[in-house]
């Protein structure tokens, strides 16, 4: 008896002393034409299954992951738009982005699994959307009667800043644009673009966005009120690398938390850059801009015959076609996973096209960056970088023989851009 009853006081005194968890189900909503857009939101879901959560995905892409707690479906049919015709304005860019954007809208109410979801209306705890000029997609949220949770793979710009009535403010660097001129030209510029995102966003496609809304779901409320009812706003950047700016406690930067997980290389690459005894260089223009489009031949003949000259350094590069010219120290791929590679200790250089997610990866590891930025934010994201002293920028129209080349040989030969790379604005889990 006596057995029995110091059974039951340690049973009960075990049960006080234990952590009570709470778990959640989760939906998340990732409707992006960019991979990267979704595989750094992916890793933040693939976290919170991993804490215990049970979540959902239904996203643009499929990755296939595997881990407890975590079910994936792939959304299908998206339009993916020209954005990086470089010949064209960004008026003009931002015209004919307006039909595919519609488009998309369609494509999204009649997939399958948006429409099971619909038709089932299953339970959960809290819905994260990737938001891009998407949000019709909040409806579902407010039709499932749960939180909304807003991922913006990027910064804080007026399209989400509006979530959560952040301040916009006026010299802050814009998505489409990147950092504003400080000439008079400039503001002007900058002024007249905010005045026709305001209204892109909040008449043009709004207009069209409440009324599939209303097709599909009726009673919907409008854009407007769907976009005032977001409870939180979690944002890729990181303070390390970007200007001074003011946020409200309910937007949260989380820029660097898919940095911190690495995974093992594929054996070749593996073997690739273990061998690599003087060094390795990786080139990778992200998951948007594609090499046969985006850069033109004779920009991409002269970076082979580059690359070439560092040999016996070798490097590994992105590209979603087959490149004849490439040197012998040369390999190419279709798809690199670029954060495991930054992580190796044979690797030099990083030759990117300056994207938010790759600069914050390049900070996160310590490596120098030569920065060729396309369109949006990259430019701003490299020279946040060029200021720590661990990077170059090259405009695509400034690159020749002779400036591609000077650019790798000094970050290659001159410690100090590695130095700083090493000391500079790294951050880690103590600074989140």
């Amino acid at each position: 008896m006596g057995n029995d009853m110091y059974l039951t006081w340690l049973v009960a005194f075990t049960a006080l002393l234990s952590a009570q968890v709470d778990t959640a189900k989760i939906l998340g909503i990732f409707w992006t034409f960019g991979r990267s857009h979704h595989l750094t939101g992916s890793a933040l879901l693939q976290a919170l299954a991993t804490k215990g959560h049970e979540v959902d995905l239904l996203s643009s892409f499929y990755d296939d992951v595997k881990i407890p707690n975590f079910k994936e479906e792939h959304l299908k049919g998206i339009m993916i738009p020209d954005t990086l015709n470089l010949n064209a304005s960004t008026i003009s860019r931002i015209i004919t982005y307006i039909p595919l954007m519609n488009k998309n809208l369609e494509i999204f109410w009649e997939n399958e699994a948006i429409q099971r979801l619909i038709k089932t209306k299953p339970k959960y705890d809290a819905v994260i959307v990737l938001t891009f000029f998407n949000d019709y997609i909040l409806a579902l949220p407010h039709y499932l009667g749960v939180p909304t949770i807003i991922y913006s793979s990027g910064g804080s710009y007026r399209f989400n800043n509006k979530y959560v009535a952040n301040p916009n403010l006026p010299y802050g660097k814009s998505i489409i644009m990147g950092a504003p001129s400080t000439s008079f030209f400039g503001r002007i510029s900058s002024t007249l673009l905010n005045i026709m995102l305001t209204i892109l966003e909040d008449y043009i496609l709004a207009s069209f966005q409440n009324e599939y809304n209303q097709k599909y779901l009726p009673g919907s409320p409008t854009i407007e009120q769907l976009t005032k009812n977001v409870s939180l706003v979690l944002v890729n950047s990181h303070f390390a690398i970007e200007p001074p700016r003011p946020y409200v406690p309910n937007m949260i930067q989380i820029g660097g938390f898919h940095t911190q997980k690495m995974k093992k290389l594929p054996q070749d690459i593996q073997n690739y850059l273990d061998s690599a005894k003087e060094g390795a260089v990786l080139f990778s223009m992200g998951s948007v801009v594609e090499i046969k489009v985006n850069l033109p031949k004779e920009q991409l003949d002269i970076i082979m015959a580059g690359l070439g000259k560092i040999a016996p350094i070798k490097v590994l590069f992105k590209s979603e076609i087959e490149i004849p010219t490439a040197p012998k120290n040369v390999l190419v791929s279709k798809w690199l996973p670029q954060n495991d590679i930054l992580a190796h200790p044979n690797l030099k250089l990083f030759i990117s096209h300056g994207g938010l997610g790759s600069t914050t990866e390049a900070v996160f590891h310590g490596v120098p960056v030569l920065g060729i930025p396309f369109f949006a934010d990259q430019k701003t994201n490299i020279d946040s970088v060029i200021e720590a002293g661990f990077a170059k920028r090259l405009e695509l129209g400034e690159i020749t023989q002779k400036t591609f080349d000077s650019a790798i040989k000094e970050l290659l030969t001159n410690s100090t851009y590695a130095a700083n790379a090493k000391s500079g604005p790294r951050f880690s889990r103590t600074s989140r």
